[in-house]
Protein backbone atom coordinates (compact mmCIF):
# COMPACT_ATOMS: atom_id res chain seq x y z
CA UNK A 1 0.00 0.00 0.00
CA UNK A 2 1.05 3.56 -0.56
CA UNK A 3 3.28 4.97 2.17
CA UNK A 4 1.87 8.30 3.47
CA UNK A 5 4.37 8.41 6.68
CA UNK A 6 7.13 10.91 7.17
CA UNK A 7 8.99 8.31 7.81
CA UNK A 8 9.75 6.26 4.73
CA UNK A 9 9.62 2.82 6.47
CA UNK A 10 6.00 3.36 8.10
CA UNK A 11 2.92 2.59 6.08
CA UNK A 12 -1.08 1.93 6.94
CA UNK A 13 -1.76 -1.42 8.27
CA UNK A 14 -5.18 -2.39 7.04
CA UNK A 15 -5.43 -5.31 9.86
CA UNK A 16 -2.83 -5.23 13.51
CA UNK A 17 0.29 -6.81 13.05
CA UNK A 18 -1.32 -9.40 15.66
CA UNK A 19 -4.32 -9.70 16.72
CA UNK A 20 -5.48 -8.99 20.16
CA UNK A 21 -6.73 -10.79 22.59
CA UNK A 22 -10.55 -12.04 22.04
CA UNK A 23 -12.94 -10.95 24.59
CA UNK A 24 -16.06 -12.28 25.10
CA UNK A 25 -18.70 -9.95 26.08
CA UNK A 26 -20.31 -13.09 28.23
CA UNK A 27 -16.72 -13.02 29.94
CA UNK A 28 -17.26 -9.79 31.16
CA UNK A 29 -20.58 -10.69 33.08
CA UNK A 30 -18.05 -13.02 35.22
CA UNK A 31 -17.72 -10.09 37.19
CA UNK A 32 -20.33 -9.32 39.62
CA UNK A 33 -20.15 -5.26 39.78
CA UNK A 34 -20.22 -5.11 35.80
CA UNK A 35 -23.20 -7.19 35.84
CA UNK A 36 -24.83 -5.18 38.51
CA UNK A 37 -24.01 -2.10 36.72
CA UNK A 38 -25.04 -3.04 33.45
CA UNK A 39 -28.47 -4.22 35.06
CA UNK A 40 -28.67 -0.58 37.21
CA UNK A 41 -28.40 1.15 33.77
CA UNK A 42 -30.58 -0.88 31.70
CA UNK A 43 -33.42 -0.76 34.87
CA UNK A 44 -32.48 3.17 34.85
CA UNK A 45 -32.34 3.33 31.20
CA UNK A 46 -36.07 2.02 30.86
CA UNK A 47 -37.36 4.39 33.07
CA UNK A 48 -35.57 7.19 31.25
CA UNK A 49 -37.17 6.30 27.96
CA UNK A 50 -40.34 5.45 29.40
CA UNK A 51 -40.90 9.11 31.06
CA UNK A 52 -39.33 10.90 28.14
CA UNK A 53 -42.48 9.51 26.21
CA UNK A 54 -44.92 10.26 28.72
CA UNK A 55 -43.66 13.98 28.67
CA UNK A 56 -43.29 14.08 24.98
CA UNK A 57 -47.27 13.24 24.94
CA UNK A 58 -47.92 16.17 26.25
CA UNK A 59 -44.99 18.65 26.02
CA UNK A 60 -42.80 17.78 22.67
CA UNK A 61 -44.38 15.83 19.72
CA UNK A 62 -47.23 12.74 20.15
CA UNK A 63 -45.75 10.92 17.19
CA UNK A 64 -43.22 10.95 14.34
CA UNK A 65 -45.70 12.65 12.10
CA UNK A 66 -45.46 15.66 10.89
CA UNK A 67 -43.46 17.57 8.55
CA UNK A 68 -39.65 16.96 8.80
CA UNK A 69 -37.78 20.28 9.29
CA UNK A 70 -40.48 20.78 12.17
CA UNK A 71 -39.48 17.26 13.65
CA UNK A 72 -35.61 18.05 13.13
CA UNK A 73 -35.96 21.33 14.80
CA UNK A 74 -37.69 19.50 17.87
CA UNK A 75 -34.98 17.13 18.04
CA UNK A 76 -32.46 19.18 18.17
CA UNK A 77 -33.55 21.83 20.33
CA UNK A 78 -34.80 18.99 22.90
CA UNK A 79 -31.28 17.39 22.95
CA UNK A 80 -29.46 20.72 22.57
CA UNK A 81 -31.33 21.70 26.41
CA UNK A 82 -29.50 18.68 28.60
CA UNK A 83 -26.23 19.09 26.69
CA UNK A 84 -25.45 22.96 27.41
CA UNK A 85 -27.18 23.65 30.69
CA UNK A 86 -25.64 19.91 31.98
CA UNK A 87 -23.08 19.10 29.56
CA UNK A 88 -20.34 20.84 31.47
CA UNK A 89 -21.22 20.49 34.95
CA UNK A 90 -21.67 16.64 34.39
CA UNK A 91 -17.74 16.09 33.85
CA UNK A 92 -16.96 18.37 37.14
CA UNK A 93 -19.66 16.13 39.39
CA UNK A 94 -18.41 13.20 38.13
CA UNK A 95 -14.99 13.78 39.29
CA UNK A 96 -15.70 15.66 42.42
CA UNK A 97 -17.83 13.27 44.46
CA UNK A 98 -17.55 9.30 44.24
CA UNK A 99 -19.33 8.56 41.32
CA UNK A 100 -21.06 5.73 43.01
CA UNK A 101 -22.59 8.10 45.35
CA UNK A 102 -23.46 9.74 42.21
CA UNK A 103 -24.93 7.35 40.81
CA UNK A 104 -27.32 6.52 44.01
CA UNK A 105 -28.15 9.50 44.81
CA UNK A 106 -28.59 10.78 40.70
CA UNK A 107 -31.72 7.54 40.63
CA UNK A 108 -33.03 8.72 43.87
CA UNK A 109 -33.41 12.37 42.56
CA UNK A 110 -34.82 10.68 39.46
CA UNK A 111 -37.34 9.16 41.04
CA UNK A 112 -38.36 11.86 43.31
CA UNK A 113 -38.37 13.86 39.63
CA UNK A 114 -41.17 11.35 38.54
CA UNK A 115 -43.51 11.56 40.87
CA UNK A 116 -43.03 15.56 41.38
CA UNK A 117 -44.05 14.92 36.82
CA UNK A 118 -47.16 13.10 37.98
CA UNK A 119 -48.59 15.52 40.41
CA UNK A 120 -47.85 18.05 37.88
CA UNK A 121 -49.39 15.96 35.17
CA UNK A 122 -52.39 15.78 37.23
CA UNK A 123 -52.70 19.70 38.09
CA UNK A 124 -52.32 20.47 34.14
CA UNK A 125 -49.20 22.52 35.25
CA UNK A 126 -47.56 22.95 32.11
CA UNK A 127 -45.22 24.82 33.17
CA UNK A 128 -43.77 22.59 36.02
CA UNK A 129 -44.05 20.19 33.63
CA UNK A 130 -41.52 21.86 31.21
CA UNK A 131 -39.29 22.49 34.22
CA UNK A 132 -39.38 18.71 35.94
CA UNK A 133 -38.71 17.61 32.25
CA UNK A 134 -35.39 20.02 31.68
CA UNK A 135 -34.53 19.03 35.12
CA UNK A 136 -34.95 15.25 34.66
CA UNK A 137 -32.62 14.96 31.26
CA UNK A 138 -30.41 17.16 33.30
CA UNK A 139 -29.72 14.54 36.07
CA UNK A 140 -29.64 12.34 33.26
CA UNK A 141 -26.91 13.45 31.34
CA UNK A 142 -24.84 13.93 34.54
CA UNK A 143 -25.85 10.16 35.30
CA UNK A 144 -24.15 9.43 31.76
CA UNK A 145 -20.82 10.60 32.01
CA UNK A 146 -20.97 9.18 35.93
CA UNK A 147 -21.81 5.90 34.15
CA UNK A 148 -18.75 6.17 31.15
CA UNK A 149 -15.82 7.94 33.59
CA UNK A 150 -16.95 4.16 35.61
CA UNK A 151 -16.38 1.97 32.86
CA UNK A 152 -12.74 1.58 33.65
CA UNK A 153 -12.96 0.86 37.20
CA UNK A 154 -15.37 -2.31 36.53
CA UNK A 155 -12.88 -3.98 33.78
CA UNK A 156 -9.46 -3.85 32.51
CA UNK A 157 -8.06 -1.66 29.84
CA UNK A 158 -7.92 -4.23 27.10
CA UNK A 159 -11.61 -4.78 28.01
CA UNK A 160 -12.80 -1.39 27.43
CA UNK A 161 -14.16 -1.67 24.03
CA UNK A 162 -16.16 -5.16 24.77
CA UNK A 163 -17.54 -3.28 27.92
CA UNK A 164 -18.26 -0.10 25.88
CA UNK A 165 -20.05 -1.99 23.55
CA UNK A 166 -21.89 -4.26 26.06
CA UNK A 167 -22.94 -0.87 27.88
CA UNK A 168 -24.54 0.74 24.06
CA UNK A 169 -26.41 -2.59 23.42
CA UNK A 170 -27.99 -2.43 26.76
CA UNK A 171 -28.72 1.56 26.51
CA UNK A 172 -30.31 0.68 22.68
CA UNK A 173 -32.57 -2.04 24.12
CA UNK A 174 -33.34 -0.71 27.44
CA UNK A 175 -34.82 2.18 25.21
CA UNK A 176 -36.79 0.25 23.31
CA UNK A 177 -38.42 -1.26 25.95
CA UNK A 178 -38.90 1.62 27.99
CA UNK A 179 -40.31 3.41 24.85
CA UNK A 180 -43.11 0.05 24.18
CA UNK A 181 -43.53 -0.24 27.88
CA UNK A 182 -44.33 4.13 28.39
CA UNK A 183 -46.17 4.10 25.19
CA UNK A 184 -48.67 1.22 26.52
CA UNK A 185 -48.83 2.08 30.16
CA UNK A 186 -49.77 6.30 29.10
CA UNK A 187 -52.73 4.28 26.41
CA UNK A 188 -53.95 2.40 29.31
CA UNK A 189 -53.17 4.38 32.87
CA UNK A 190 -52.36 7.84 31.36
CA UNK A 191 -50.11 9.49 33.80
CA UNK A 192 -50.17 6.77 36.06
CA UNK A 193 -47.03 5.80 34.03
CA UNK A 194 -44.80 7.82 35.93
CA UNK A 195 -45.25 6.11 39.25
CA UNK A 196 -43.89 3.04 37.54
CA UNK A 197 -40.86 5.21 36.36
CA UNK A 198 -40.40 6.22 39.98
CA UNK A 199 -40.21 2.34 41.12
CA UNK A 200 -37.72 1.44 38.46
CA UNK A 201 -35.39 4.21 39.25
CA UNK A 202 -35.26 3.56 42.83
CA UNK A 203 -34.63 0.42 41.80
CA UNK A 204 -31.83 1.22 40.08
CA UNK A 205 -30.52 3.08 42.74
CA UNK A 206 -30.61 -0.08 45.07
CA UNK A 207 -28.53 -2.10 42.16
CA UNK A 208 -25.94 0.91 41.95
CA UNK A 209 -25.82 1.41 45.57
CA UNK A 210 -25.11 -2.83 45.90
CA UNK A 211 -21.85 -2.09 43.97
CA UNK A 212 -18.72 -2.72 45.70
CA UNK A 213 -15.67 -2.01 43.55
CA UNK A 214 -14.67 1.52 43.69
CA UNK A 215 -15.73 3.88 41.03
CA UNK A 216 -13.36 6.44 41.19
CA UNK A 217 -14.18 10.01 42.06
CA UNK A 218 -13.65 12.33 45.44
CA UNK A 219 -10.60 12.34 46.85
CA UNK A 220 -8.37 11.61 43.59
CA UNK A 221 -9.80 14.53 42.07
CA UNK A 222 -7.80 16.79 43.98
CA UNK A 223 -4.66 14.99 42.25
CA UNK A 224 -5.54 16.52 38.95
CA UNK A 225 -6.11 20.58 38.70
CA UNK A 226 -8.52 21.98 36.06
CA UNK A 227 -5.56 22.75 34.27
CA UNK A 228 -3.82 19.76 34.20
CA UNK A 229 -7.30 18.34 33.14
CA UNK A 230 -7.89 20.28 30.29
CA UNK A 231 -4.31 19.85 28.89
CA UNK A 232 -5.29 16.20 28.38
CA UNK A 233 -7.28 17.23 25.61
CA UNK A 234 -4.02 18.05 23.62
CA UNK A 235 -3.03 14.38 23.78
CA UNK A 236 -2.24 13.11 20.76
CA UNK A 237 -4.14 9.97 21.12
CA UNK A 238 -7.07 12.07 23.13
CA UNK A 239 -6.92 14.94 20.84
CA UNK A 240 -7.12 12.36 17.48
CA UNK A 241 -10.21 10.88 18.73
CA UNK A 242 -12.55 13.83 20.15
CA UNK A 243 -11.22 15.27 16.35
CA UNK A 244 -12.59 12.29 14.14
CA UNK A 245 -15.59 11.69 16.26
CA UNK A 246 -16.53 14.99 16.52
CA UNK A 247 -15.76 15.40 12.63
CA UNK A 248 -17.80 12.49 11.30
CA UNK A 249 -20.93 13.20 13.92
CA UNK A 250 -20.69 16.52 12.25
CA UNK A 251 -21.11 15.27 8.67
CA UNK A 252 -23.49 12.48 9.53
CA UNK A 253 -26.11 15.62 10.96
CA UNK A 254 -25.89 17.58 7.54
CA UNK A 255 -26.67 14.43 5.59
CA UNK A 256 -29.21 12.74 7.86
CA UNK A 257 -31.03 15.73 7.07
CA UNK A 258 -30.28 16.10 3.33
CA UNK A 259 -31.41 12.40 3.27
CA UNK A 260 -34.55 12.93 5.12
CA UNK A 261 -35.74 15.49 3.12
CA UNK A 262 -34.59 13.72 0.08
CA UNK A 263 -37.01 10.67 0.66
CA UNK A 264 -39.69 13.65 1.58
CA UNK A 265 -39.19 15.45 -1.57
CA UNK A 266 -38.21 12.49 -4.04
CA UNK A 267 -39.57 9.35 -2.35
CA UNK A 268 -43.11 8.72 -1.97
CA UNK A 269 -42.73 6.15 1.41
CA UNK A 270 -46.03 7.55 2.96
CA UNK A 271 -44.35 8.45 5.62
CA UNK A 272 -42.21 11.33 7.40
CA UNK A 273 -38.65 10.84 6.06
CA UNK A 274 -37.45 12.10 9.08
CA UNK A 275 -39.17 8.82 10.89
CA UNK A 276 -37.14 6.58 8.18
CA UNK A 277 -34.03 8.24 8.86
CA UNK A 278 -34.12 8.20 12.18
CA UNK A 279 -35.04 4.32 12.20
CA UNK A 280 -32.46 3.43 9.85
CA UNK A 281 -29.81 4.92 11.75
CA UNK A 282 -30.52 3.23 14.96
CA UNK A 283 -30.35 -0.35 12.96
CA UNK A 284 -26.93 1.02 11.74
CA UNK A 285 -26.05 2.40 15.19
CA UNK A 286 -27.27 -0.97 16.76
CA UNK A 287 -24.95 -3.02 14.11
CA UNK A 288 -22.28 -0.99 14.54
CA UNK A 289 -22.23 -1.76 18.20
CA UNK A 290 -22.54 -5.17 18.31
CA UNK A 291 -19.16 -5.32 15.63
CA UNK A 292 -16.94 -2.79 17.26
CA UNK A 293 -15.08 -4.96 19.53
CA UNK A 294 -14.42 -7.31 16.87
CA UNK A 295 -13.46 -4.64 13.78
CA UNK A 296 -11.10 -3.23 16.98
CA UNK A 297 -9.69 -6.82 17.68
CA UNK A 298 -8.49 -6.95 13.68
CA UNK A 299 -8.06 -3.06 13.01
CA UNK A 300 -6.12 -0.27 14.49
CA UNK A 301 -7.75 2.46 15.48
CA UNK A 302 -6.61 4.84 12.54
CA UNK A 303 -7.97 2.42 9.85
CA UNK A 304 -11.33 2.21 11.81
CA UNK A 305 -11.33 5.92 11.68
CA UNK A 306 -10.38 5.83 7.47
CA UNK A 307 -12.83 3.35 6.80
CA UNK A 308 -15.39 4.88 8.87
CA UNK A 309 -15.13 8.17 6.79
CA UNK A 310 -14.59 6.16 3.56
CA UNK A 311 -17.60 4.00 3.87
CA UNK A 312 -19.65 7.06 4.82
CA UNK A 313 -18.56 8.91 1.65
CA UNK A 314 -19.36 6.22 -0.66
CA UNK A 315 -23.10 4.99 0.89
CA UNK A 316 -23.33 9.07 0.46
CA UNK A 317 -22.38 9.23 -3.46
CA UNK A 318 -25.12 6.23 -3.99
CA UNK A 319 -27.74 7.75 -2.37
CA UNK A 320 -26.94 11.03 -4.69
CA UNK A 321 -26.84 8.73 -7.56
CA UNK A 322 -29.37 6.75 -7.21
CA UNK A 323 -32.23 8.10 -5.08
CA UNK A 324 -34.81 5.57 -4.22
CA UNK A 325 -36.11 4.29 -0.49
CA UNK A 326 -34.32 1.20 -0.42
CA UNK A 327 -30.33 2.74 -1.23
CA UNK A 328 -31.27 6.30 1.16
CA UNK A 329 -32.40 3.89 4.30
CA UNK A 330 -29.05 1.74 3.04
CA UNK A 331 -26.82 4.61 2.97
CA UNK A 332 -27.97 5.70 6.48
CA UNK A 333 -27.42 2.49 8.05
CA UNK A 334 -23.69 2.34 6.41
CA UNK A 335 -22.89 5.50 7.83
CA UNK A 336 -24.92 4.85 11.19
CA UNK A 337 -22.79 1.74 11.44
CA UNK A 338 -19.55 3.40 10.70
CA UNK A 339 -19.79 6.31 13.14
CA UNK A 340 -20.78 3.39 15.90
CA UNK A 341 -17.37 1.37 14.99
CA UNK A 342 -15.39 4.69 15.39
CA UNK A 343 -17.57 5.77 18.44
CA UNK A 344 -16.83 2.92 20.49
CA UNK A 345 -13.48 3.01 19.83
CA UNK A 346 -13.01 6.30 20.21
CA UNK A 347 -15.27 6.10 24.20
CA UNK A 348 -12.42 3.30 24.87
CA UNK A 349 -9.66 5.93 24.27
CA UNK A 350 -10.90 8.75 26.20
CA UNK A 351 -11.47 6.35 29.12
CA UNK A 352 -7.78 4.81 29.06
CA UNK A 353 -6.03 7.83 28.34
CA UNK A 354 -7.71 10.47 31.19
CA UNK A 355 -5.41 10.66 34.16
CA UNK A 356 -7.08 9.28 37.51
CA UNK A 357 -9.15 12.22 38.57
CA UNK A 358 -9.91 13.76 35.49
CA UNK A 359 -12.33 10.73 33.25
CA UNK A 360 -15.13 12.73 34.39
CA UNK A 361 -14.00 16.28 32.75
CA UNK A 362 -12.44 14.44 29.91
CA UNK A 363 -15.30 12.35 28.75
CA UNK A 364 -17.87 14.81 29.28
CA UNK A 365 -15.84 17.62 26.88
CA UNK A 366 -15.49 14.50 24.27
CA UNK A 367 -19.24 13.33 24.56
CA UNK A 368 -20.76 17.44 24.81
CA UNK A 369 -18.20 17.83 21.40
CA UNK A 370 -19.23 14.95 19.58
CA UNK A 371 -22.84 15.33 20.53
CA UNK A 372 -22.90 19.07 19.83
CA UNK A 373 -21.04 18.51 16.29
CA UNK A 374 -24.30 16.15 15.64
CA UNK A 375 -27.26 19.04 16.50
CA UNK A 376 -24.97 21.58 14.51
CA UNK A 377 -24.53 19.09 11.57
CA UNK A 378 -28.86 18.79 11.80
CA UNK A 379 -29.54 22.67 11.47
CA UNK A 380 -26.75 23.15 8.57
CA UNK A 381 -28.03 20.19 6.13
CA UNK A 382 -31.62 21.47 6.96
CA UNK A 383 -30.62 25.35 6.53
CA UNK A 384 -28.97 24.31 3.24
CA UNK A 385 -31.06 22.20 2.09
CA UNK A 386 -33.57 25.28 1.59
CA UNK A 387 -31.06 26.87 -0.33
CA UNK A 388 -29.98 25.08 -2.10
CA UNK A 389 -30.79 21.12 -3.34
CA UNK A 390 -30.76 18.20 -0.75
CA UNK A 391 -28.74 16.37 -3.53
CA UNK A 392 -25.92 19.64 -3.77
CA UNK A 393 -25.80 19.22 0.29
CA UNK A 394 -25.03 15.41 0.59
CA UNK A 395 -22.57 15.89 -2.68
CA UNK A 396 -20.77 17.90 -0.23
CA UNK A 397 -20.60 16.43 2.90
CA UNK A 398 -19.21 13.06 0.10
CA UNK A 399 -16.82 14.93 -0.74
CA UNK A 400 -15.65 16.35 3.08
CA UNK A 401 -16.11 12.71 4.12
CA UNK A 402 -13.33 11.89 1.40
CA UNK A 403 -11.02 14.97 2.78
CA UNK A 404 -11.50 13.61 6.21
CA UNK A 405 -9.97 10.15 5.23
CA UNK A 406 -6.82 12.19 4.03
CA UNK A 407 -6.87 14.22 6.90
CA UNK A 408 -6.83 11.63 9.68
CA UNK A 409 -4.63 9.46 7.69
CA UNK A 410 -1.58 12.65 7.99
CA UNK A 411 -2.95 13.91 11.49
CA UNK A 412 -0.80 12.22 14.43
CA UNK A 413 -1.91 9.97 16.96
CA UNK A 414 1.92 9.32 19.01
CA UNK A 415 3.26 12.55 20.53
CA UNK A 416 6.50 11.66 18.68
CA UNK A 417 7.46 13.78 15.80
CA UNK A 418 7.89 11.09 13.86
CA UNK A 419 5.28 8.71 14.12
CA UNK A 420 3.82 5.85 12.81
CA UNK A 421 0.35 6.37 10.54
CA UNK A 422 -0.69 3.07 12.87
CA UNK A 423 1.10 3.66 15.89
CA UNK A 424 -0.98 1.15 17.81
CA UNK A 425 0.11 -1.45 15.21
CA UNK A 426 3.91 -2.14 16.48
CA UNK A 427 4.15 -4.45 19.12
CA UNK A 428 5.34 -3.88 22.92
CA UNK A 429 6.16 -6.63 25.24
CA UNK A 430 3.18 -6.15 27.20
CA UNK A 431 0.88 -6.32 24.07
CA UNK A 432 2.66 -9.80 23.15
CA UNK A 433 0.90 -10.98 26.80
CA UNK A 434 -2.35 -9.74 25.20
CA UNK A 435 -2.94 -7.54 28.37
CA UNK A 436 -1.63 -3.97 27.70
CA UNK A 437 -3.88 -0.68 27.10
CA UNK A 438 -1.95 0.45 24.34
CA UNK A 439 -4.09 -1.55 21.70
CA UNK A 440 -7.10 0.17 23.72
CA UNK A 441 -5.63 3.42 23.74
Amino acid sequence: MSKISTAPHKRIRLFRRRAQLHISRRTLFQYPDFRLAVTGQVTSQIADALASLVFAQVLLFASEDGPTPRLLIQAVIASAFPLVLAGPLAGFVADKFERRQILVTGQGVRSLLMLAAFFAAYMQSSVMLYILFGLSMCVTRVLYTARAASVRHLVRQHELVAADSVMLMASMIAGSIGAVSGALLYRYVGFAAFFAGAILHFTAAYIFDSVRTWLGGGSEVDKVTWKAALQQLRMAKTRFAIASTSAHRYLLGVSYSAIALLLDNRVNIGASGYAVTLGSAGIGAFVGTITAERINEKMPRRTVTLLAFAFSSVAALTAITMTNFYVCCGAVVVMAFSFQNLRVCSDATVQANALKGSCGRIFAAYDLAYNMSFLIGLVTGLAASTTVTSHTVLSVAACTFAGGTTIFALMPRSEKADFAVNDDSVETPEEKSGFSAQNVA
